[in-house]
């Protein structure tokens, strides 16, 4: 009886794992990686449209921003205001600042999602500098938004 109790267990652990497996599958589905990485290219085209409305649909209410920074001797971890970010994107001329991401790789898991995705980002048609986007999102009611970005920059 006892053999039996623990056999019966083992196969329930078992199964309650590969439920969870198959949800964590289904929850990183292409659909959805897709749909994050549609957040990413839907912020670039902002940037470079000066589309300020649509910038800003990007975010979720309360995100943050981070930039890192090699100064000398010191790394520098500056913080901005979407507010700001979105402000100064909209002094800008269209077609001026164009960032290009690649080779995205994305996480999901239910209602947060993670995107570590290289870029270059090129000024008025010249290589400015390029370096590692590393988005987080959240997944509202009215798609996934990014809920914190920090990135760093470099030659």
């Amino acid at each position: 009886m006892k053999h039996q109790f623990w056999v019966l267990s083992f196969v329930c652990l078992l199964a309650v794992q590969a439920s969870a497996q198959s949800t964590t599958i289904s929850l990183n589905s292409d659909a959805e990686k897709e749909a994050v990485k549609n957040v990413i290219k839907q912020t670039f085209k902002a940037m470079i449209t000066v589309d300020t409305v649509l910038l800003k649909s990007c975010f979720a209410p309360g995100a943050i921003m981070h930039v890192v920074q090699n100064q000398k001797d010191s790394v520098v971890v500056r913080t901005s205001k979407v507010s700001d970010f979105v402000a100064s994107i909209g002094k800008q001329q269209p077609g001026a600042l164009d960032e290009r991401s690649f080779d995205e790789i994305i996480y999901i898991d239910r209602e947060i999602a993670s995107a570590w995705a290289p870029y270059t980002f090129h000024r008025n048609g010249q290589f400015s500098h390029k370096g590692i986007d590393s988005f987080q999102f959240v997944k509202l009611k009215e798609g996934w938004k990014i809920q914190y970005l920090i990135y760093n920059m470099y030659q």
